[in-house]
This record gives structure tokens, C-alpha cells and sequence, in this order.
């Protein structure tokens, strides 16, 4: 039995996803911080990977099929290279990188799934989420205390030496950014969010198989959740005042993907799962509710393909142009200007086109998993 709650709220964060795509250009407090801090679209791929370990909860909960997770793994590389080719327009196998959002995401999943032969329980995975976020907040305070200041910079970091020393030139952009987002050492805080998200799908789980005389409908999941959530977030303000008191900086950046950014953000969407489970997984849910639900729910039921392929989309209609030099997402957004304005116009087609598609696949029951 599938929650609809978790496939709503993962419907929720694709449609912000497919949005903030759609950007033709966004202010600088919007886009991703350049180093330290949090900017909103900071925020959507961390959401993205702890529904992910929420999800990943659910279908593991019993037992783990190493067959089958080792060809999703497969898939997700080769993907990972395919999706470098098409949103980079480099068909040259020599030009490719190495690491990837595909490639991290194939990561966390393997790691989420030898995760459950350690343990099935959310009291387990809470635990291991401490110590992942433990190990990678020490890593990054034991860098800083060699840093000038103690301070974590873009030329002082873990990921500058040991992605690009790794990796060698395949690193993101070769390393001229200072760090690689998507690194081994980025991998490591998004195993936290992962193990965030596994702790609260494994809670729901819980509380839904509890036995009948202890359990009272998904209000019953309402004190654990939120105990749970507050639990992360004491974690994440942990992981800042720990390196803090000794002198050295461990602040919230996406970035180096640290503890303090992603155990708040964490906690946030363990809030909203639990919502999503009051709304729409309790017995009485009305056909009203369910039927507004459906296209979030669509969406979340389809999340690979709407997530990775909006973007692989926006990407070739940004780098494809006409003759006068403009993108084609520039005269798409044109030719469906209200008023003078283009971009609430184009956001709103693009989402609703695959919105389109998500609710279609979603009626003839073919969804796209590795």
C-alpha cells in the first residue's frame, strides 16, 4: 500500500522544481548562493533526495534486492552520462564529468540500500543519520581548523582538494570554482538528507503497521513526526554550535551540502510528509480531496522522469537558438506573453505541460524507474 501523502508532497516539490527551471533569468538572492547561506533554489534538489530516502523507506522496509538495485544503479550512471551530453550539448565522452546530479542521486540510493541491511527501524535510521552527519561535520571542522580564520572558503575546502585530487579534471567545472557540488564529499551530506527522509518514512511505516488496538489513523503519526522533525533540526543547530565552540566554521551551505543546511531542511519536509499524510491518507479522505490531489499526486508518482527531464528540456531550448540570437525558451516565452509579461505566462504553460504528461502516464499506469 502506497501513502499518497508522500507522492503529493513529492508532486508539491516537483511543481516548485519545473518552476524555478523555467527561470529565463532570476535575481542573485534567488539563484544558488555562490558560498555560504541559502537561497530558495539552494533548496529543491535536498528536498528532492530526502522524499527520495522517505521513498526508499517504504520499498525497503521488508527486505533489500541487491539484483535489482545494482541495475538501477547501472541505469542511473549511464543516465547520469546521457543527461551531461544533452544539458551540456558535449557528445565527447573525454569532456564528460565524472560526478553529476544523476550520478550522486545513483550514490545515495546504493548507500540508502545497503543502509537497510543494517537496519529497518526509524529509531535505526536515526541513529545512522546522526552519525553520517556526525562524520561529515567533523571532516569539514577538522578542514577549517587549517583554513585561514577557521572559515570554510571556496579556496580552502575538503571538496577543492579531495573531489578534484579524486577526480582529477572531470571534477565540476575542473575544479575553478573552488569545490564540486556534487562531489564525494557533497555525496556525504546528501546521505544525510537521504537518512533523514528514511527515518520518517520508516516512522510512518511504524505507526501504520502498529498493532490495532494502539494505533488511531495517521493522526497517531502526529507527536512522532513532529518529535522526530525536532529531533533533526537540534541536530542541524548541533553541527554549527559543536565547530562553532571550538573555534572553526561549519556553516549551512549547499555547497559542501553541510549538516547544519540539511538537517533543517530535513526537518521541514518531514513536516510537510506529515501533512500530506493527514490530508489525503486518512480513511475518510473525501473524492474531492483525492481528485484535487491526483495531479500532485501524479507528478510524484512519475518524479525521475518530471524532475531530470524538465531539466534536460529547459536546457536545450535555452542553448538552442534562431537567427536573431535568441533562445528558443526566449521565444516560447514570448510567444505566450500576457500583457507584456513572459515569464509567469511560459511557468505557468510549463507546468502545467508536464502536469499534462505526469497525469496521463499516471492514468495508464506507466511510471519511469531505473
Amino acid at each position: 500500500m502506497r501513502l499518497r501523502g508522500l507522492d503529493a508532497v513529492r508532486g508539491a516539490m516537483l511543481v516548485v522544481s519545473v518552476a524555478v527551471d523555467s527561470l529565463l533569468s532570476a535575481p542573485a538572492w534567488f539563484g544558488h548562493a555562490p558560498w555560504a547561506g541559502v537561497h530558495p533554489s539552494d533548496l529543491v534538489f535536498p528536498v528532492f533526495v530526502t522524499l527520495t530516502g522517505c521513498g526508499l523507506g517504504f520499498a525497503m522496509h521488508r527486505r533489500t534486492r541487491v539484483r535489482p538495485l545494482a541495475r538501477r544503479v547501472l541505469v542511473l550512471l549511464a543516465a547520469g552520462l546521457l543527461y551531461e551530453a544533452l544539458t551540456s550539448g558535449r557528445w565527447d565522452p573525454a569532456t564528460w564529468r565524472a560526478t553529476g546530479v544523476l550520478q550522486l542521486y545513483a550514490l545515495v540510493v546504493a548507500a540508502v540500500a545497503l543502509g537497510h541491511l543494517l537496519t529497518r527501524t526509524w529509531r535505526g535510521w536515526l541513529v545512522l543519520t546522526a552519525a553520517l552527519a556526525a562524520a561529515h561535520t567533523a571532516l569539514l571542522a577538522a578542514w577549517a581548523g587549517t583554513c585561514p580564520g577557521g572559515a570554510l572558503t571556496r579556496a580552502c575546502n575538503p571538496s577543492l582538494a579531495l573531489d578534484v585530487g579524486l577526480l582529477g579534471p572531470h571534477a565540476y567545472a575542473g575544479g575553478a570554482l573552488g569545490h564540486d557540488p556534487e562531489g564525494l564529499v557533497a555525496a556525504l551530506g546528501a546521505l544525510v538528507s537521504a537518512g533523514a527522509g528514511a527515518t520518517v518514512g520508516h516512522l510512518l511505516l511504524s505507526v501504520r503497521d502498529a498493532p490495532r488496538g494502539r494505533r488511531a489513523g495517521p493522526r497517531a503519526a502526529v507527536l512522532p513526526v513532529l518529535a522526530v522533525a525536532a529531533v533533526l533540526a537540534a541536530l542541524g543547530a548541533l553541527a554549527a554550535a559543536v565547530p562553532a565552540a571550538a573555534g572553526v566554521g561549519v556553516p549551512a551551505l549547499k555547497r559542501l551540502w553541510s549538516a547544519p543546511f540539511a538537517l533543517p531542511v530535513a526537518a521541514a519536509v518531514a513536516c510537510a510528509l506529515l501533512l500530506g499524510h493527514l490530508l489525503l491518507d486518512r480513511p475518510g479522505t473525501g473524492a474531492a480531496a483525492r481528485a484535487a490531489a491526483r495531479p500532485l499526486v501524479a507528478l510524484g508518482r512519475n518524479s525521475l522522469l518530471v524532475y531530470f527531464g524538465s531539466h534536460v528540456a529547459m536546457a536545450l531550448l535555452r542553448r538552442a537558438t534562431d537567427g536573431g540570437g535568441r533562445s528558443l525558451a526566449e521565444r516560447a516565452a514570448a510567444a505566450v506573453a500576457v500583457g507584456g509579461h513572459a515569464q509567469v505566462p511560459f511557468t505557468v504553460l510549463t507546468v502545467l505541460c508536464w502536469t499534462a504528461l505526469a497525469t496521463w502516464l499516471h492514468h495508464r499506469r506507466l511510471y519511469l524507474r531505473p
